[in-house]
């Protein structure tokens, strides 16, 4: 069951969010360009095409690219 989260980057004091699913959240807080992230609010409602995109998010963040997760946080 997704749920909406709230993250920061290293460097950067706004405060951003997003809906994620839960192995999705487990991998962003693994992301060495996050320095916080915590849940902030359970069972959200989200399409499949969301969670898609903050997964290709993710991949792309993983291989040190961290334009198109910083595009998603800005577009929350």
């Amino acid at each position: 069951m997704p749920f909406k989260i709230q993250y920061k980057f290293n460097d950067d004091p706004q405060i951003y969010h997003c809906v994620v699913s839960y192995a999705q959240y487990r991998n962003f807080c693994g992301l060495p360009i996050i320095q916080e992230c915590k849940i902030i609010k359970g069972n959200e409602t989200t399409t499949k095409k969301s969670l898609d995109e903050i997964q290709r998010a993710l991949d792309l963040a993983y291989q040190k690219d961290t334009s198109h997760i910083r595009k998603l946080a800005e577009n929350t």
